[in-house]
């Protein structure tokens, strides 16, 4: 091997080594890029569901190295049920820049959608996010979002009613028609319930200081006391229970929560797992840089019978054995 072959090897291997040494840095500072991200989380109201949403989304992210030490912030706030509220703290993540946008709850995430089209969107726990106009479809959200959905098993819920209270004949609804997500739900409840042979009284309300009003006004007038996927109706849950319990009404809701607080039972879905289903897709969005608008929404497929034994005895109904046995948990 003489002189100039020499030479041009250890030319050679030096921009090779040189290269390679470059193209391992990139990739090891993209990777420390990806967690060095700002999450911003804006909780419309502060019901238990959503607190359990964001317990999964936190619990799913660390698991995917997305950690304080790994230089990813995550940043809570709480519009207390007030759409203005969330209106500027929507405004205030975008203004900052966040790497994702978390808005969980339908009034925060409707604003959300309308004021930036940059930032990426993950919906959390939306009934309907097409009816709500928040995805094009389920299959192809499109834009700059996605997100998970908590639409309840409305046909198994109305179901179950029936076969409790088998002579009843009308359902009171206590709601907030300004709520988009109440709205939604409602499009599933009204034919489930009168495809089994209910009538329908609806109470409306616009805040939580006219629940307790509203549910006293159905008294007389219903069989038994229904509360759809409300935030604000769920905001004042103890007073439905409440008068339900005083006037011996039946009362049942939709998510579980709710049934540890005083109604019945429901079919619901778990909380806890979509917030772990909206972390995965977050982490999705800033490991794969993957565009939100391609991304299908998730449904939460599985629903668990939850009754409430105790609930059931103040308010009049007896629980039959073959249903207890069923059921994933009995409050007693």
């Amino acid at each position: 091997m003489n002189n100039i072959t020499r030479t041009l090897i250890c030319i050679t291997s030096f921009f090779l080594i040189l290269h390679g040494g470059v193209g391992w840095a990139e990739t090891k500072a993209s990777q420390k890029d990806v967690y060095r991200a700002t999450i911003g989380i804006n909780k419309y109201s502060e019901i238990d569901i959503l607190d359990d949403v964001i317990r999964g989304i936190q619990d799913e992210l660390g698991s995917q190295g997305f950690k304080k030490k790994n230089g990813t912030k995550i940043i809570i706030q709480s519009a207390a049920g007030e759409p203005n509220v969330a209106l500027q703290i929507n405004k205030q993540f975008i203004d900052r820049k966040v790497s994702i946008l978390v808005p969980l709850g339908t009034p925060a995430a409707l604003s959300a959608v309308q004021n930036t089209k940059n930032i990426p969107i993950v919906f959390g726990a939306i009934t309907d996010p097409v009816v709500d106009g928040l995805a094009d479809s389920i299959e192809k959200p499109g834009g700059n979002k996605t997100g998970t959905s908590d639409l309840w098993p409305y046909r198994v819920q109305m179901e179950l009613i029936r076969k409790l209270l088998p002579q009843a004949k009308t359902i009171g609804i206590v709601f907030n028609p300004g709520e988009s997500n109440s709205q939604a739900s409602l499009k599933h409840i009204r034919p489930a319930l009168e495809a089994l042979g209910f009538k329908i009284v609806e109470a409306p309300v616009s805040n939580t200081a006219e629940v307790y009003a509203a549910v006293q006004s159905l008294v007389g007038r219903c069989d038994v006391i229904l509360v759809p996927a409300d935030n604000t109706v769920t905001s004042a849950f103890e007073s439905v229970v409440k008068v339900a319990n005083e006037n011996r009404i039946p009362l049942f809701a939709g998510n579980i929560h709710d049934v540890e607080k005083g109604a019945i039972a429901t079919y619901g879905v778990n909380y806890y797992k979509i917030g772990r289903t909206t972390g995965r897709l977050i982490a999705k969005i800033l490991k794969e840089k993957a565009n939100p608008g391609n991304i299908p929404v998730v449904q939460e497929a599985n629903a668990d019978l939850v009754i409430n034994l105790k609930a059931a005895e103040k308010q009049g109904v007896t629980v039959p054995a073959e249903l207890i046995s069923k059921a994933a948990r009995v409050l007693r």
